[in-house]
């Protein structure tokens, strides 16, 4: 609680500082509230969560993945960033699995951006889970390994939250950008998918404000 409250209380301090700066982000302009929040996952001394919505299909999201890490790099630790692979139907359900199975053993962004170098730069199909399962080999492990890791029990529930994230999230295509669950970012209303991410930030930011 300690944490909470002294994280709460530099948070307020730098936005203080930089209020004159920070551009002010209006609802209905460059964000929609939405009317039933979705499931969040920060804790403890976290303030608030971003999360992004993408597809290892999408080559915006490919596109994006740089100031994606330009951000994490730089971004407060009390803001959790959580990407969540859309599912916005069936055929999406092996790169989502791709995605939770990189979760799951911890294999990181080299992981993560190997699957978007080999759809996009290598152009290689990446749409069955057999395709994703001899990609893996490449991380010490055999397909069969991969395929029994795609189809446990904590994939099968994160497939599960992908799902109720994406059909309840509003969004129309990828990448999306959504702030403590609530918040969806207008991209195009803020200057781009970038300025996005710090337009979630500020949000997070007065939320954390006015807890």
């Amino acid at each position: 609680m300690l944490k909470r409250s002294v994280s709460i209380l530099l948070l307020m301090f730098s936005a203080c500082l930089v209020q004159a700066a920070e551009p002010r982000f209006i609802d209905g302009t460059h964000y929609t509230t939405l009317t039933t929040p979705l499931k969040t996952s920060y804790r403890g001394a976290e303030v608030g969560e971003l999360m992004e919505f993408f597809s290892y299909s999408c080559i915006h999201c490919y596109n994006f993945e740089p100031a994606v890490q330009r951000f994490l790099a730089e971004k407060p630790d009390t803001i959790r960033y959580t990407y969540v692979p859309v599912m916005f139907n069936e055929r999406q359900a092996p790169e989502v699995r791709a995605y939770y199975v990189i979760e799951l053993l911890k294999l990181g962004a080299t992981a993560h951006q190997a699957i978007f170098n080999e759809i996009h730069q290598q152009r290689k199909a990446m749409r069955t889970d057999d395709q994703f399962a001899k990609f893996f080999t490449r991380f010490d492990m055999t397909e069969d390994q991969y395929l029994a890791h795609a189809y446990s029990f904590g994939v099968n529930a994160k497939v599960n939250t992908s799902i109720y994230l994406t059909d309840n999230s509003g969004i129309a295509g990828t990448p999306a950008i959504i702030a403590n669950g609530k918040y969806l970012i207008e991209s195009g209303a803020v200057g781009g998918n970038e300025q996005a991410l710090y337009a979630a930030k500020w949000l997070i930011e007065q939320d954390a404000l006015v807890e």
